[in-house]
């Protein structure tokens, strides 16, 4: 089995500075659902793999070994139980929520294909696109169509407020803009994978085989290959590495897991003057979530619990798009008590 086979790891950043590894960074109860980590990727600052500049190499890609690469590694992406998130998907402004976007491109928008709408189509069945999909509950990113504008476009994050105890797929920190242009920065998951940030998730595949690339060439747009890889981070031009722990990159935040494990190889961008070839990782980390109502984990649920839960339900710390702070609190409530 994947989970006996990796060790579990440990809250923090690796002994090894300079190692490669994917590792956590454990929260704590910051709510009454299951303890809140984020996730990075550590690439290190030995000059020897680092960029002209001296900042770590970004990551590129997550996933298995292709072709005549060895040793060949197989890719696994694991989490058990249940994943909090302090917004509703189907009410967050994600490309499946604007209908003035999916209408400007289900007409002819002068894409040279069979008939108006087609492109739209076209792209939604193609499972290996990681462009205009639908489904992107794993990052932030959102849409809308602006008065004057031709086209619908992404804006900036709203609600960062919430994002404290929330469930993302990230570039960096949420709200942060890179480079000279101050943009954002969103990393890309195929469509295939757009369950990849909910409750009792396993995604595994062994090395992908020599030649076999599937693509699809949708009308005028370019070809989408499925490299079996699962995210890509397109800001390898940027430094969007962590203020908090240097050398790491910021890549998941989740809250409410029991488990979440992950192995196979980091990939970097290539002609970038560094090293580019996959570095293997593997983590495991296991999470304690009994009685997760005791915020101050002092072995029961009491006032102190309460008032915690109160002030970030008075603060506008849970999202008003849903219930979550009157659900905290009465989660608290109904575990009142010593823990068993």
């Amino acid at each position: 089995m994947f989970l006996t086979a990796l060790a579990l790891a440990f809250s923090g950043p690796p002994a090894d500075p300079n190692s490669v590894a994917m590792w956590v960074d454990d929260l704590g109860r910051l709510t009454p659902f299951g303890r809140t980590f984020d996730v990075y990727i550590q690439t290190g600052l030995d000059p020897e793999f680092t960029p002209p500049s001296g900042r770590p190499r970004p990551p590129y890609m997550i996933g298995a070994t292709r072709g005549n690469e060895s040793p060949a590694r197989s890719f696994s992406w694991v989490i058990e139980g249940e994943v909090f998130k302090n917004r509703r998907d189907a009410t967050y402004p994600f490309l499946e929520n604007c209908t003035e976007c999916q209408e400007y491109w289900e007409q002819d928008t002068g894409i040279k294909c069979p008939s108006p709408g087609a492109y739209w189509d076209c792209i939604q069945s193609n499972p290996y696109q990681r462009w205009m999909y639908l489904g992107q509950n794993y990052t932030p990113v959102n849409w809308q169509v602006q008065a004057g504008s031709c086209c619908p476009n992404t804006y900036d994050l709203i609600g960062l407020e919430y994002f404290w105890c929330d469930s993302w797929i990230l570039s960096g920190e949420p709200g942060r803009k890179y480079g000279q242009n101050q943009q954002m920065i969103y990393p890309q998951v195929q469509a295939q994978h757009k369950d990849l940030i909910e409750s009792n998730t396993y995604k595994a595949w062994d090395p992908y085989p020599v030649g076999q690339v599937p693509s699809q060439v949708c009308c005028s747009s370019p070809s989408q290959n499925d490299y079996a890889d699962l995210i890509i981070w397109r800001g390898h031009l940027q430094d969007w590495s962590s203020s908090k722990f240097p050398g790491s990159f910021h890549i998941a935040r989740f809250t409410g897991p029991d488990l979440f494990a992950s192995s196979g190889v980091i990939r970097f961008a290539c002609g970038n003057s560094y090293p580019c070839d996959p570095s293997p990782y593997q983590v495991s980390y296991e999470l304690d979530n009994i009685c997760p109502a005791d915020l101050d984990e002092n072995g029961r649920v009491g006032f102190e619990d309460l008032l915690k839960v109160l002030g970030d339900y008075a603060g506008f710390q849970y999202h008003p798009q849903t219930n979550n702070g009157l659900e905290a609190v009465l989660v608290v409530l109904s575990s009142w008590g010593a823990c068993s």
